[in-house]
């Protein structure tokens, strides 16, 4: 790797036999000059296609940051089996020094969808309690539990292995779902309101649930019948949405998940009457 720049003690920016431009991280390698080539041996770990505003990111951020966010992004990329772009430790390592930033002045953000967040995702939530506690480890901040809701969206976004399997566009099915609703309820819904935004969340998570396979399953056909019982027009509605989704993305949906649509449809309809 010759070096074109360095960016601190542990990190420089390089570009490769074959001509690419590469960040690269590994102890003491900042001391290189520019026009030096660093000995592979030297280098940890490489990142391709950064963008001009992660070299801010990098250059500011600690780097027992930088390397927590690294050793999280493995973790959790091995333990769940999927992809993740090389950047995605950077965009991780800048959300913990915003959070840590956050704690230190006492500014702490509501999480609104977090219990949801440990039904419709206990695998990703599960990664991101034990990666609170690996922050703590190996950097001393303590951060609170309702962080894990955040570090969990990190988690499921920019999945290279979602990207190649959905080729879905997700926007224009939430729309169809949306009107659906409308039609059913006779009612016009506020796509910028937090109501939607939180309906939609779900919805998004649904239709990557399907496309994966990895649908909710559990006991609760009691709970199914009371609702059906209980919001025959969001049932109705439920069941709509869900012939939709099956017919759009060929998968069957589970009563579980009707069940979920019927809560979330009868919230946002509610909210909105």
């Amino acid at each position: 790797m010759k070096v074109i720049r360095n960016i601190n003690n542990n990190i420089a920016h390089c570009v490769d036999s074959k001509g690419r431009e590469v960040v690269v991280f590994g102890k003491g390698i900042g001391f290189y000059k520019a026009n030096d080539d660093i000995p592979l041996s030297r280098i940890n770990r490489t990142f391709y296609n950064i963008k001009d505003t992660d070299y801010g990111i990098i250059r500011n951020i600690p780097t027992n940051i930088i390397n927590t966010a690294i050793y999280i992004i493995d973790h959790v990329s091995d333990t769940l089996g999927v992809t993740y772009p090389s950047s995605k430790a950077i965009s991780l390592a800048d959300h913990l020094q915003f959070a840590i930033d956050r704690k230190d002045k006492n500014i702490y953000l509501e999480q609104p969808l977090l219990q949801d967040m440990y039904q419709l995702y206990p695998d990703e939530m599960s990664l991101a309690e034990e990666a609170l506690q690996i922050i703590h480890k190996m950097t001393g901040e303590k951060l609170p539990r309702k962080e894990a809701g955040t570090l969990c969206m990190h988690f499921i976004a920019d999945r290279l292995d979602d990207k190649r399997k959905l080729q879905l566009d997700t926007t224009a099915i939430c729309e169809e779902c949306t009107k659906i609703i409308e039609e059913d309820f006779s009612v016009t819904i506020e796509r910028n309101s937090f109501n939607y935004s939180r309906f939609i969340t779900h919805l998004d998570y649904l239709i990557r649930r399907l496309a994966e396979d990895q649908q909710i399953e559990s006991e609760n056909t009691s709970i199914f019948n009371e609702l059906k019982t209980s919001y025959p027009m969001s049932y109705s509605c439920a069941c709509r949405i869900a012939s939709y989704l099956e017919e759009t993305l060929g998968k069957q949906i589970f009563d579980e998940e009707v069940l979920y649509l019927v809560i979330h449809i009868n919230r946002l309809v509610s909210r909105i009457e």
